[in-house]
């Protein structure tokens, strides 16, 4: 008794060049994916980190310097006041 596949017929003759073919073009395609994935990561989203980062670190910077300084930062003067009384006489 011989079985014949639907599927082992699509793979004689020229139809051995396309598998391996289609392989290499799936994993050139993958490949392209993958340096594109990184690109974009390197030249986008680095560099928004890094200005993002900076800026992070100034604004912090200004805080702290004001904090240490003591002036709030809603520009109101906060004091506390002693009243002294003084007696005439």
């Amino acid at each position: 008794m011989q079985m014949h596949y639907a599927d082992r017929s699509a793979t004689t003759g020229s139809g051995r060049v396309w598998d391996p073919l289609s392989r290499l073009a799936g994993l050139l395609l993958a490949g392209a994916v993958l340096l594109a994935v990184i690109l974009v990561g390197l030249f986008v989203v680095l560099p928004i980190m890094l200005v993002g980062s900076i800026a992070l670190s100034f604004c912090l910077r200004r805080r702290l310097r004001r904090a240490q300084r003591g002036q709030p930062e809603d520009g109101v003067i906060d004091a506390e006041y002693t009243v002294v009384e003084r007696r005439l006489g």
